[in-house]
């Protein structure tokens, strides 16, 4: 069966989560890195080129927790730098990011995502990519030769750029661009074009494997939810990107694919929080992601298939 990965976006919360999830495949027998393709967004595009440089899933818990790694594992670390703790943004330009989304908005020439006009309004981060980025990056001296599309915004036409598949970029440029939280990061520069989170537009854009040639699509959902009644305040900013991967699974299902969601349930949400960038619940929200994954996989993987 040839299945397709989708990694979404959630800060340094959702690479732990990624890695209960992809380590609890692991256990039950399906290894990330045979992904026919690996769909990141943000947090997911960093996942993912960890997965295709071929980091072993198994090991992804023990590394957010500074546990001893295997050589394979290490060797694949070799050069790579630690991810930094997240700094203060500094004092935002008094300026909305793209004057051109926005003027496009107003004057009705075409619809505009809310995530991107959000983007647009909000004044440029100042935060470099690079001050938090581990550079992993630099493991690639050309694109994986496996299908990675890593996800980002065009901040001055207001559109979906998929690097890999629509857009070209390096490595470390596409990671970068996808995970610049629009207000906080820098916008980041790629060949003239500035790039936003592919957040912006979509936090999972699972949308996009509709037409690709998998048979199965497993999506790793850190900032969604499977309980849209839940009222706890971490459900319930949940609810929108909920809604919206709902429409995308919807997609998937309608174009024959088979779907797997897996995304925080209650007691995930508690060891999560909502501080997104906390970089020492890591290791709590790992563990506690793979408990409920591999739970959920016990259990039988259908409860969660969404649709």
């Amino acid at each position: 069966m040839r299945i397709g990965l989708v990694l979404g976006g959630g800060g340094y919360a959702g690479t732990a989560f990624h890695a209960g999830v992809l380590s609890a495949l692991a256990g039950a027998g399906w290894d990330a890195r045979d992904a026919e393709v690996i769909v990141g967004t943000s947090a997911g595009a960093a996942s993912g080129i960890l997965v295709r440089a071929g980091f072993p899933p198994a090991e992804y818990p023990s590394l957010l927790a500074g546990a001893p790694l295997s050589a394979e594992a290490a060797a694949v670390l070799e050069g790579v730098g630690q991810v930094g703790p997240a700094p203060r943004p500094g004092i935002p330009r008094p300026r909305p990011a793209s004057a051109a989304i926005i003027g496009r908005w107003w004057a009705g020439r075409g619809a505009v995502r809310p995530g991107v006009l959000r983007a647009a309004l909000l004044p440029a981060g100042r935060v470099p990519v690079e001050r938090v980025s581990p550079g992993i990056g630099t493991r690639f001296r050309q694109w994986p030769l496996e299908p990675t599309w890593l996800t980002a915004v065009d901040l001055d036409r207001g559109q979906r750029a998929v690097f890999g598949l629509t857009h070209e970029a390096s490595v470390t440029e596409a990671v970068s661009a996808s995970v610049a939280i629009p207000g906080y990061f820098a916008p980041v520069v790629i060949q003239g074009v500035a790039y936003v989170d592919g957040g912006a537009w979509s936090t999972h854009h699972a949308d996009l494997l509709a037409t690709a040639e998998v048979d199965a699509v497993i999506v790793s959902a850190p900032s969604a939810t499977p309980d849209p009644a839940g009222l706890d305040a971490p459900n319930l900013l949940r609810l929108p990107l909920r809604r919206q991967l709902v429409r995308e699974v919807s997609a998937l299902r309608a174009a024959g694919k088979r779907v797997l969601v897996i995304s925080p349930d209650r007691s995930v949400r508690r060891a999560m929080g909502l501080k997104t960038l906390s970089l020492q619940r890591r290791p709590v929200i790992a563990y506690a992601t793979w408990l409920m994954t591999r739970r959920l996989l016990e259990e039988g993987a259908g409860a969660r298939v969404w649709g």
